[in-house]
C-alpha cells in the first residue's frame, strides 16, 4: 500500500512538475552583490528546481540553499570586499551625475573581483561547447557577466530586475520610456512632475542612457573580453534579444505604464502569502507587545551600526520614550545604552515580522524589497531613504498616504518622535496600507506562479521571438522617429523652395519693366 501511494506521489510530481516544459538546463547568472536582491531571485530559481530544472546558480550567495537539481557556483568574499571599501551612506550624499558616475565606476572595480572569484574561475573553466537550454541575467549591475552569455552560444535569456522597470532594459526592448511622465529611478519624482521637474527628469534620463550605453556597456564588454578572452558582441545588442523581462513592481504602488507582451511584472514574487513561523523567542516578545511594536530595518546594503553617533543617538532617545517595543536589525553585538524596549538582532525574517498582528508601524530605507513587503503586508511606513530608487519610492508611499517621510541628514530626537506619532495618532496611514495591500494581491495567480509559467514559455517557444518589440531592433534616432522628421523636414523646406522659385519667377514676369523689354526689342 505505502509503495503504491509513494508511486503516485511520485508520478503527481513528475507531472506537475514538468508539466509546462520539459527539463531544461539552466545557467543562472545573478551577480548582483545585495541578499535582499538574491531574497528575490531565489524563489524563482528555488521553483524551477523543484519543477525538475537542472539550475546552475552563480552568485554571492551561491550555496545558502541546498536543493535537489542545483548546483552552486559562489562567487566568494564579494560582501566583505564591499564593506570594506564602499560608504553606502555617504553616497547618497552625491549629486545625481555624480551617484551615476560613482555607480558605474564602482560596478567596473565589482566585476574584475568577481571575475578574480574561484567562483567565476569555475564558470570560466566550463567548455564553450558546454550548452544550456536558458540563461536567467540579473540586469542592472555588473553587466560584464553578459560575456557568459555569449561563451556559452547565445541561448534564450530571462532578465530579471528586483529594481522593476529600469531605463538601462526597457530602452533596449524598444518598451515605451517616455520622460514626460516615467521618472528616472534614482529621482524623487512621481508620474505628476511639475514643468521644471520634466526638464530635469528628461536630461537626467538621456544622460544616463548615454553614459550607460557608450561609456559603461563598452567598459563592461572590455572586461568580459578581457576574463573570458574571446572577441564580444555588443551587449546593448544581448539586452535587445532578450527574451523577458521580469520586474519586481508593486501594484497599486507603481505608476502605471504601457508594457511589451516580453516585459512581466512580478512584484513580491519571493513574499509567501502564509508567513512562516517566527522563532519562539521572537514570537514571544511580539506577542507581548501589548501596545504593539515597531520594526526598524535599513536594508541588507545600508547598516544601523555605521550610522554616526548623533544619528544612533537620536534613534535611541527617541524610542526610549515610546511605550512602544523596538525590533531594530543592527549588525553588532550590541548598542550602548540600548532602552529596555529595544530589541536588536543581525538578521530578521523581515516578511514574517511585517505578517505579525502587533506591528504599528515600519522604520525602512525604502528599498525595492522592503517597500513592496511593507505594502503586501499593509504596513504603514516612516520612511528613511539615502540612495538610488529610495527616495522614488519613498515618494509613492508618501502619494498614496501609507507613510512619512524622515530626513536623515537633520535627523533629531524630535524628528524621530514627529514621525512615528503621525503614524500612531492618525489611523488614515493604516487604512491606505491596507487598501493598497489589497491592490498588490487582487491577482488571479500569483506573481510567482507567472515567473515560472513565463520562463518556461521562452523555454517552450526556443526565446519566444514573437513577444520582442519591433522597437528594439531601431537605432534610437530610428525609434524617435529623427529620421523620418528629418526627410519630413527636407522634404517641406524642398516644397517651400519650389515655391519660393515659382513665385519668385512668375512676379518677374509680370512686373517686369516694359520699356525695357521695348529697348531690347
Amino acid at each position: 500500500m505505502w509503495t503504491e501511494v509513494l508511486l503516485l506521489a511520485t508520478l503527481q510530481f513528475m507531472s506537475t512538475g514538468l508539466q509546462g516544459a520539459e527539463s531544461a538546463r539552466i545557467l543562472s547568472l545573478l551577480n548582483a552583490a545585495s541578499p535582499s536582491h538574491y531574497i528575490f531571485n531565489r524563489a524563482l530559481i528555488l521553483a524551477l528546481a523543484n519543477r525538475g530544472h537542472q539550475v546552475t546558480l552563480v552568485s554571492p550567495d551561491a550555496g545558502k540553499d541546498n536543493v535537489p537539481n542545483l548546483k552552486n557556483i559562489k562567487l566568494e568574499g564579494i560582501y566583505d570586499k564591499l564593506r570594506d571599501g564602499f560608504d553606502f551612506e555617504s553616497f547618497g550624499d552625491a549629486s545625481n551625475m555624480a551617484m551615476i558616475a560613482t555607480m558605474f565606476e564602482w560596478m567596473d572595480i565589482v566585476c574584475r573581483m568577481k571575475f578574480q572569484s574561484d567562483g567565476a574561475k569555475k564558470l570560466l573553466n566550463y567548455p564553450s561547447n558546454d550548452q544550456f537550454d536558458l540563461i536567467i541575467a540579473e540586469v542592472g549591475w555588473a553587466e560584464c557577466f553578459y560575456g557568459f552569455i555569449h561563451k556559452f552560444g547565445s541561448p534564450p535569456v530571462v532578465a530579471i530586475s528586483p529594481f522593476g522597470f529600469t531605463p538601462w532594459i526597457t530602452a533596449p526592448l524598444g518598451a515605451p520610456d517616455n520622460p514626460s511622465y516615467m521618472p528616472v529611478f534614482f529621482l524623487p519624482y512621481t508620474s505628476s512632475m511639475t514643468f521644471t521637474q520634466k526638464i530635469y527628469n528628461t536630461f537626467i534620463h538621456y544622460y544616463y542612457l548615454y553614459k550607460y550605453q557608450y561609456e559603461y556597456i563598452p567598459n563592461m564588454e572590455a572586461i568580459a573580453e578581457e576574463f573570458i578572452k574571446m572577441d564580444m558582441p555588443s551587449f546593448v545588442d544581448i539586452q535587445r534579444n532578450v527574451s523577458i523581462f521580469l520586474a519586481n513592481t508593486v501594484f497599486g504602488l507603481e505608476d502605471a505604464r504601457p508594457l511589451t507582451p516580453n516585459m512581466i511584472p512580478i512584484g513580491g514574487m519571493h513574499i509567501k502569502e502564509k508567513p512562516d513561523p517566527l522563532p519562539k523567542d521572537l514570537q514571544k516578545y511580539l506577542d507581548e507587545a501589548k501596545e504593539g511594536f515597531i520594526y526598524f530595518s535599513l536594508g541588507s546594503n545600508l547598516r544601523s551600526d555605521t550610522l554616526t553617533l548623533r544619528k544612533r543617538q537620536a534613534l535611541l532617545d527617541a524610542f526610549a520614550e515610546l511605550p512602544q517595543r523596538i525590533l531594530w536589525k543592527f549588525e553588532s553585538e550590541n548598542i550602548p545604552g540600548i532602552p529596555p524596549n529595544v530589541k536588536i538582532s543581525k538578521w530578521l525574517p523581515q516578511s514574517d515580522i511585517l505578517a505579525h498582528p502587533n506591528i504599528r508601524m515600519f522604520i525602512t530605507h525604502c528599498g525595492k524589497m522592503s517597500t513592496s513587503e511593507a505594502t503586501y503586508r499593509g504596513v504603514p511606513i516612516v520612511g528613511v531613504p539615502f540612495f538610488v530608487d529610495q527616495m522614488s519610492n519613498m515618494q509613492k508611499i508618501i502619494r498614496k498616504g501609507m507613510g512619512v517621510y524622515l530626513d536623515h541628514h537633520t535627523m533629531t530626537k524630535e524628528s524621530v518622535l514627529i514621525a512615528i506619532r503621525e503614524i500612531l495618532n492618525n489611523a488614515s496611514y493604516e487604512a491606505n496600507s491596507k487598501k493598497m495591500s489589497e491592490l498588490f494581491r487582487d491577482h488571479p495567480n500569483s506573481a510567482l506562479d507567472r515567473a515560472v509559467f513565463w520562463t518556461e514559455y521562452v523555454i517552450r517557444h526556443q526565446g519566444a521571438p514573437h513577444l520582442r518589440s519591433a522597437g528594439a531592433q531601431l537605432y534610437w534616432y530610428e525609434y524617435l522617429l529623427l529620421d523620418v522628421l528629418l526627410v519630413v523636414a527636407a522634404a517641406g523646406l524642398a516644397v517651400i523652395l519650389v515655391v519660393y522659385w515659382v513665385f519668385r519667377a512668375l512676379l518677374n514676369m509680370l512686373f517686369s519693366n516694359p520699356t525695357k523689354k521695348q529697348k531690347q526689342n
